[in-house]
């Protein structure tokens, strides 16, 4: 699992751009999940955020960001240690919400 984008991602995100441009721009955003990290040198996790658009159709996002190297090794060994904290949170718990303002999107409103 490499967080750098290959072609077909790359097409996929510009893909998705366009079909929030052509609803009128986002409205509010959504982290929908938060997956743990992955990778031993280069860790990153993918996420999934969904974008409601002006117009209401929603699209989806699942990019794979790169994880900070002692973070994700924290993580790990704070799990693999039972500590509290690191064994009841969970990175697949985290979601949350945002509205877009107007004047955040180029194209405005």
């Amino acid at each position: 699992m490499s967080w750098i984008p290959g072609p077909l991602q790359v097409r996929g995100a510009a893909q998705a751009l366009g079909r929030i441009n052509r609803a009128g721009g986002p409205r509010r955003l959504r982290l929908v999940r938060v997956g743990r990290p992955q990778g031993r040198l280069i860790p990153s996790t993918e996420v999934i955020v969904e974008v409601e658009t002006v117009s209401g159709e929603v699209v989806r996002f699942d990019p794979e960001l790169p994880v900070p190297f002692f973070y994700a090794w924290g993580y790990r060994l704070a799990r693999r240690l039972g500590l509290p904290v690191a064994s009841t949170l969970d990175p697949e718990d985290l979601s949350f919400e945002l509205p877009v303002p107007g004047w955040a999107w180029p194209g405005g409103r």
